[in-house]
């Protein structure tokens, strides 16, 4: 048995003899579905774009229309997209009873899709629009007609005029309160944490892994790149997701067969 199949192994049975497990999931989670990431040396988007020009809240509002130009052809990467290996082992792992709940970095809704339920989508979802006024929620295709079909490129709220954005949290903007309660909550009765493609680099999130030992899980790491709480996992895998936690899952069934 090489090293790898050995922590595939060794996962597989933390999993078994865990009673609260929670996944923790980035940009890394989603890129088998064809959605960029943000921070890959070379590849990362934020390598290619500024985020303050294209994903700050003051760059949206100063400059409505070439944001939302840049958005829309980010969106049509995600709308497209569909779940991957990894969305459906998570599913998986959850319909066994091995998985309580799911907190996600990603805006691109494809936890919920691949059937995965008590899903916290910690930065907002691309799939909704939100007044910036009074905080009506739409779907993102009011939004997306409105930009469409006007020239003013200033999408509004039919309920008070005020400036529509997609519901995802831009740079300058805090994550919301009631989420990130729910996320704490989640947290605080996990034994076992599996960080799934997550650079652990943007906060709050990069906190909650010191949060779970705390509370006394342990951890698991499943990313392509390093992270800086790498020596403080029960096993650290750095492979594409979807190709190691099909096995992982594949293990666990025979396992409680």
């Amino acid at each position: 048995m090489n090293d790898l199949d050995s922590k595939i192994q060794q996962i597989a049975q933390l999993i078994i003899d865990s009673e609260n497990i929670i996944a923790l999931t980035g940009a890394g989670m989603s890129t088998e579905s064809g959605i960029l990431d943000f921070r890959s040396p070379g590849t990362g988007l934020w390598e290619k774009v500024n985020p303050d020009e294209f994903a700050s809240i003051h760059s949206y509002v100063s400059d409505t229309g070439k944001n939302l130009k840049f958005m829309l052809e980010m969106g049509m990467q995600i709308f497209k997209s569909k779940p991957n290996k990894g969305h459906k082992s998570l599913s998986k792992l959850q319909k066994l009873g091995k998985l309580n709940g799911v907190l996600t970095q990603n805006i691109d809704g494809l936890h919920k899709r691949a059937k995965t339920e008590n899903v916290i989508e910690l930065h907002g979802t691309a799939h909704e629009a939100i007044c910036m006024r009074c905080h009506a929620i739409y779907p993102i295709t009011k939004l997306i007609d409105q930009v469409l079909k006007s020239s003013s490129r200033s999408p509004s709220c039919d309920v008070c005029n005020g400036l529509l954005k997609p519901n995802a949290i831009f740079f300058g903007e805090p994550l919301n309160s009631d989420t990130l309660l729910a996320a704490e909550k989640m947290l605080s009765n996990c034994d076992l944490f599996l960080i799934l493609g997550s650079s652990l680099l943007v906060y709050p999130v990069a906190f909650y892994p010191r949060k779970a030992l705390a509370n006394g899980s342990k951890l698991v790491i499943i990313n392509i790149q390093e992270t800086d709480i790498d020596d403080q996992a029960e096993v650290v895998i750095h492979e594409r997701i979807g190709e190691v936690m099909p096995k992982i899952v594949e293990i666990v069934i025979e396992k409680l067969r």
